[in-house]
């Protein structure tokens, strides 16, 4: 599939950006981000409504306030290219995950908070309508004890990097094990896991989009959209039209179509 030039579509879903994370830490495809935005932009292809599923920043490797302080121009970088493809006016969520912030309420740091309010940004836990929700998913695998303990070991983690320079290239292992490895690896598993999105969220028969496990996927039998991730695998779900419509990157300008959805009226 190609962008066509000069086309307006309804919505862009983009989830698992890790931006800011080193590529000492792990890779990331921000460049490629940057250029497909390029590309959007100067194709005129633009959309009415964008939807940040979460994890768009990192904040469990550093304290992305203190880059904000330091370096707001990195953070320009991407939001300056994700705003020029709004329509003026457009609608702009940003839904919290858990690697935007450290805070044990699970809300986003009043720095970030205001800078994404600046430009227009919604920031939520959750995006509903009559037709889909849309929500990170760290929800599914998190209670209040559970997440209090990550964000502990995450703090503890701060202040060993403060002592060891590159503490983190060599903590990967753990964070993927313990903190980031509790993902559904296979139907059963699957099914358990968006059963419990579905009971959070009230789903009922609208579509549940979501992010976070990093697995692009498409269970119409449960009406569940996984917009997989930016990081790794270079993927997004836009809406054209009455369709959804996910895609995963093959060149700046190819895109391959993994499923449509097709949205029904309630």
């Amino acid at each position: 599939m190609k962008f066509k030039k000069g086309k307006t579509y309804e919505g862009l879903f983009l989830s698992d950006v890790h931006y800011l994370v080193y590529k000492k830490i792990k890779n990331h495809h921000h460049q490629d981000l940057f250029r497909v935005l390029n590309s959007f932009r100067k194709r005129g292809v633009r959309f009415r409504s964008l939807y940040l599923v979460g994890d768009i920043l990192e904040n469990w490797y550093f304290d992305s306030s203190a880059r904000l302080r330091t370096s707001e121009k990195k953070f320009n970088k991407l939001f300056d290219r994700l705003d020029a493809i709004c329509l003026p006016g457009a609608i702009k969520y940003f839904i919290v995950g858990n690697h935007d912030t450290t805070s044990f309420s699970m809300k986003l740091s009043p720095e970030i908070s205001e800078f994404l309010e600046k430009r227009g940004y919604r920031i939520a836990e959750r995006f509903e309508s009559s037709e889909m929700v849309v929500i990170h998913g760290h929800q599914g695998q998190y209670n209040r004890i559970t997440w209090a303990l990550d964000i502990l070991i995450v703090r503890i983690f701060y202040w060993m990097a403060s002592l060891i320079p590159g503490f983190f290239r060599k903590a990967e292992s753990f964070y993927n094990r313990h903190l980031n490895g509790r993902d559904p690896t296979n139907y059963e598993e699957r099914i358990k896991y968006y059963g419990r999105l579905n009971r959070i969220t009230q789903q009922g028969d609208r579509v549940l989009i979501s992010g976070h496990t990093h697995q692009f996927l498409y269970m119409p039998e449960i009406g569940v959209i996984n917009t997989g991730d930016w990081v790794h695998s270079r993927t997004l779900l836009i809406q054209n039209g009455r369709n959804l419509v996910g895609l995963r990157m093959k060149t700046r300008k190819k895109w391959k179509k993994e499923f449509v959805h097709p949205l029904t009226r309630q």
